[in-house]
């Protein structure tokens, strides 16, 4: 019997509490923030500050396009700035920029993100694709748990895509009907189960497992990541609660409940402008006041008190949103900013390892398939943009220092400034030089 995408036994515990966290991360993360049924009457309004401070925080990492340098590892530079223009290339067809930055949201709100890369005959070129963390299941070696040596991916494929997209014939498909692949990947060999039927089973073509993992605040001994919003979970319920609240509150005050004593009933009674009660004797009528006695300004200090929490735990001032709530000197701000700075610098570090990670595999692909002499070149730096306005700057000033210093080449320290073809800009420069010494 079967169920769902995997069958039934096919998925470990931790797997199916995994599934199951990331459907509720992307749930809130869409606004699905409140618990239980709605009374009748209750306003709920919902501050998706959870889905805002993940865009902000992402656009932060990925504050610019990402470039990468080959590293030579003794080969010649030419050799390596040719390599860097192949791999600029592959990032430029493939939209990596915009792929990137949409896998560091997917991975900050589920906690896990993941690509594959393979070879794409018909368009002789590497093709790189977002894959969902839940159709992902993996095995690990038992000295290190975060190498992969075993994965396996699921997915669904409606009959007329299945030839099409695996490649192989399948006898007896319907177009219409939605069939389950299992696709099973260890560096020697590949196998691929269509509803449970094998139709491929073979060596891997690649030597290596075409997937890169992704994983968000990675825990010791965890191989899966984290979501951001564990820590902002109860704190944004509670800010849409109050919010709610005061909301409701001055509602009523602007239509104010209208209180009657020693009446028997309130026929002819009516609220707005010009309106006029007669009273029988000894009753009293007056309309009730919510505001009165301070009560909205408690409600105001605790929203304040919220949001306070709401930005510490996500590390991300409120200076980031253009509003520090004061005059600061450019020192200062950047002082206050410096949370998020941290937090970004922590993020990119994990983000270095899946760029290694992904160019190694799209490297080898152009150099087996591609036909491009790359002399064995894989390993790739990341140059990220700058984080703050003012660090461009910086980056420029401690580029000439070095070179001017003999610590470093022009052509590090170009690719260290995001230029993706060193040896070809070294060349204008000499050429304009030349240029500027034959005119004089």
């Amino acid at each position: 019997m079967e169920t769902g995408l995997w069958p039934v036994g096919s998925l470990r515990p931790d797997d199916r509490a995994r599934f199951a966290a990331y459907d509720r991360w992307r749930a809130f993360y869409d606004g699905e923030q409140w618990t239980g049924r709605p009374l009748r009457g209750e306003t709920r309004l919902t501050f998706n500050y959870a889905r805002a401070l993940t865009r902000k925080i992402a656009s932060y990492v990925y504050s610019g396009p990402v470039r990468f340098s080959v590293l030579p590892n003794g080969a010649d530079d030419a050799i390596a700035n040719r390599a860097e223009i192949a791999l600029g290339q592959a990032v430029r067809v493939n939209g990596l920029d915009q792929l990137d930055l949409d896998l560091c949201i997917a991975a900050s709100v589920l906690g896990d993100a993941a690509v594959k890369v393979t070879w794409d005959a018909r368009l002789a070129r590497p093709v790189v694709v977002a894959v969902e963390p839940d159709g992902l299941t993996v095995g690990t070696a038992g000295d290190d748990p975060r190498r992969v040596d075993r994965l396996a991916h699921g997915y669904w494929l409606m009959g007329e895509q299945l030839e099409p997209v695996l490649g192989a014939r399948i006898d007896g498909w319907q177009p219409g009907k939605r069939y389950r692949v299992i696709e099973t990947w260890t560096d020697a060999a590949w196998t691929v189960a269509v509803d449970g039927s094998l139709v491929q089973d073979g060596p891997n073509p690649y030597g290596w497992i075409p997937y890169v993992i992704a994983v968000n605040n990675h825990g010791n001994g965890r191989f899966w990541g984290e979501s951001d919003l564990v820590d902002l979970v109860d704190v944004c319920r509670e800010l849409n609660g109050r919010m709610s609240v005061l909301a409701r509150v001055l509602e009523m005050s602007g239509a104010p409940i209208a209180v009657l004593e020693n009446v028997d009933g309130s026929e002819g009674i009516a609220v707005g402008p010009g309106a006029k009660w007669e009273l029988p004797e000894g009753a009293k009528a007056y309309l009730l006041d919510l505001l009165q006695g301070g009560g909205v300004g408690l409600h105001v200090q605790y929203i304040d008190l919220l949001y306070r929490a709401l930005h510490d735990l996500s590390e991300t001032p409120r200076t980031a949103f253009g509003d520090s709530g004061r005059a600061l000197s450019g020192a200062a701000l950047e002082v206050e900013i410096q949370p998020l700075v941290q937090k970004v610098r922590r993020k990119r570090q994990g983000w270095e390892a899946f760029h290694r990670e992904r160019n190694r595999r799209i490297l080898d692909l152009l150099e087996r398939y591609g036909g491009a002499q790359l002399s064995g070149l894989r390993e790739t730096e990341t140059i990220w943009p700058s984080v703050l306005p003012s660090d461009i700057d910086g980056s420029v000033r401690n580029a000439v220092a070095l070179v001017q210093s003999g610590i470093q080449s022009r052509r590090t320290a170009y690719a260290s400034l995001g230029g993706t073809d060193p040896e070809g800009e070294q060349s204008r420069v000499v050429e304009e030089s030349s240029s500027r010494g034959a005119e004089m």
